[in-house]
Formats: C-alpha cells, structure tokens, sequence
C-alpha cells in the first residue's frame, strides 16, 4: 500500500467519523444540554426577513436580522425560540462535510388570522475540534426574492 493509499483511506476514515459525529449532535439534539452542544466563544445568526417574530414573547422589539456571541446569549436566544422551531420546523435535507451541516427544511409561521405560511429555511452549523457547535446561521430564504434576482440578472 502506497503512502498516497493510507493517506486517503485516513482522509476517508477521518470525514466517516466526523460524519458519525455530527450525525449524533444533530440526532441527540434534545438530549443534550446548551452547555454540551454549544462552544463558548459561538456565533449565533438569524437573518428572518420579513417574517413577524412578535409572536416569540423574548424577541418583541427586535428586527428580523440578528447575530449574537457567546455561549450565554446564544442560550438566552435559542431557549426564547426553540419550541417554536422545534413544533414548526421540518428538517427534509441534511448536507454535511467535516465539520460543517447544512440543514434545509421549512417553517410552518402562523400568522393571526391567516393560514399557515410554509417557509423555507437553511441553517448552517459549523463544529470546533471539541465537537462543540461554534457557530449557527439560521435564515428564512426568501424565494420571490431570489426569482426577481435570477430574472434580472444582466445578459439574461
């Protein structure tokens, strides 16, 4: 066996065993403590657009785009919003490499008055070597936007 051939069977070990890996973060989720899941120094960034998040009583006042650092306020938010992500989101697309997931889903929003609006949500979460959660991006995809922005694009 060559030393490319180790080294690509490691490469291949390795990437196996930090898919495993984030494969039980993601699966044991509620099992785990924010303590356990998340680093200390994380970065946590919701990018909602135009979706009312009045409805979540913690965040009344705050716009839809928000990032903040550090365990403590990360906790402070994800504890103010994951019930309702955790009833009203469905994960139908996981993409991870190394330390990186992609999760693509949708958001049931209910609006008073209204029916339920489905939304299509990304989140990003990328893992330190400790096998802690060191940075979260969750956003609503705006999909007109995204369609008016294919239109028009110059050439086209």
């Amino acid at each position: 066996m060559s030393t490319k051939d180790v080294e690509l069977q490691l490469e291949a070990e390795d990437l196996a065993r930090t898919k495993r890996m984030i494969e039980a973060i993601v699966g044991g989720w509620d099992q785990l403590t924010w303590n356990e899941l998340l680093a200390d120094d994380v970065v946590l960034s919701l990018r909602l657009g135009t979706l009312d998040i009045s409805r979540i009583s913690e965040l009344e006042g705050c716009g839809g785009d928000f990032q903040v650092a550090g365990q403590k306020q990360a906790k402070h938010l994800l504890n103010s919003i994951y019930s309702d992500l955790r009833k009203d989101l469905s994960v139908t697309t996981e993409v991870i490499s190394g330390y990186h997931v992609i999760l693509l889903g949708k958001l049931a929003a209910r609006k008073a008055g209204h029916d339920v609006e489905c939304l299509p949500v990304v989140m990003y979460m990328a893992l330190n070597s400790e096998r802690k959660v060191q940075e979260i991006k969750i956003a609503i995809v705006d999909l007109q936007t995204l369609a008016d922005a294919i239109r028009n694009v110059p050439g086209q």
